[in-house]
């Protein structure tokens, strides 16, 4: 089991003093100056007892449950005191507990390659096996599963952009969007990556569109140029921008509307336990599910996944739109 926060300021606070090398650490100095680190903290009172000082030096110590295995020595004429000069537990803060954690992190980065975050934790990963070797065996297992596909065309941007949004850079793209017979070439202002449905997009401002923020796929980018022109921050969070959203785009003239849906009892629980939005609510008189959301083409698209288990019932327009593209789809079985 990881330690508390608690635990750890302990550690931390029992780590300084024995640093200290000139001074002498009597067991209930050594108490009274962890409690007072812990009353600064996290405002707590309430000292720290006999019992859970001796437990933190003993699992700080060799075998100790922290695997820091600090060489921590006590004699009665000099107190406690570290047996190897200059050591401290953040000099090596990683231990050989923290190496399953390391291994699955890099299984989730995996889904980022294109950042090269994976490879390079990767890497780090294993030189702390290499150091702590013979204290325990590297988890290798997989244990999280992602649906991120692993050759995910403009995949190969994802790595320039998240330095572009970083460091404030404008860029030059080529860009097609599906549809179009020709690529045409933008000056954006990156803002931020968002990922949806397993693609990755650009949001940033288009040069010479001052109106709204612009969302680009990067699987439609053909080239990608960092340009020297003065970066325009965005005026407000863009993260808000889709805070009504379910999805990334916005169908023409689409304004925040109510939604309200109604399932049927064999899908309602699965819509219950995983909302479609975060503005999700039960209308508990009707059973009916309320969205506050602007209706966009991947609502559009959530809806007619769930087939005859879902009928919109507000507002119209959406209505009108799911019944076309159900007659629409009934048409190729007819």
């Amino acid at each position: 089991m990881p330690p508390t926060k608690n635990a750890l300021l302990r550690y931390a606070a029992i780590d300084a003093c024995l640093q200290r090398t000139t001074q002498q650490w009597s067991f209930e100095r050594l108490r009274r100056e962890v409690a007072a680190v812990l009353a600064e903290h996290v405002d707590s009172a309430g000292g720290v007892s006999v019992r859970t000082l001796r437990e933190d030096l003993k699992n700080m110590r060799p075998g100790g449950a922290t695997g820091y295995n600090a060489p921590i020595l006590f004699e009665p004429e000099r107190g406690y005191y570290y047996g190897e000069a200059g050591y401290s537990i953040f000099a090596s803060p990683v231990t050989v507990h923290d190496l399953p954690t390391l291994q699955q992190a890099v299984g989730l980065l995996r889904q980022l390659t294109g950042l090269g975050l994976s490879r390079e934790l990767g890497e780090v990963v294993e030189r702390l096996e290499l150091r702590l070797s013979g204290q325990a065996q590297a988890v290798r297992e997989t244990i999280c599963q992602f649906e991120q596909p692993t050759s995910y065309q403009g995949q190969e941007w994802l790595g320039a952009l998240y330095v572009a949004v970083q460091q404030q850079q404008v860029q030059r793209i080529i860009y097609q969007p599906f549809g179009a017979t020709q690529p045409d070439e933008l000056l954006v202002h990156p803002y931020l990556l968002k990922q949806y449905n397993g693609r990755w997009f650009l949001i940033g401002q288009r040069e010479g569109w001052q109106t709204s923020l612009s969302v680009f796929a990067l699987d439609r980018i053909q080239q990608l140029h960092t340009d020297k022109q003065t970066f325009l921050p965005h005026a407000g969070e863009v993260n808000q921008y889709f805070t009504h959203l379910i999805g990334v785009s916005i169908l023409p003239h689409a304004e925040l509307a109510e939604v309200r849906l109604r399932f049927t009892k064999s899908r309602l629980p699965y819509v219950l336990t995983k909302p479609l939005h975060a503005s999700q609510t039960l209308d508990k008189n009707t059973d009916e599910k309320v969205l506050q959301v602007v209706p966009t083409r991947e609502l559009v698209s959530v809806l007619l996944s769930y087939g005859g288990d879902v009928e919109v019932l507000a507002p119209a327009i959406l209505r009108e739109q799911l019944a076309e593209e159900a007659k629409r789809m009934l048409g190729y079985y007819l």
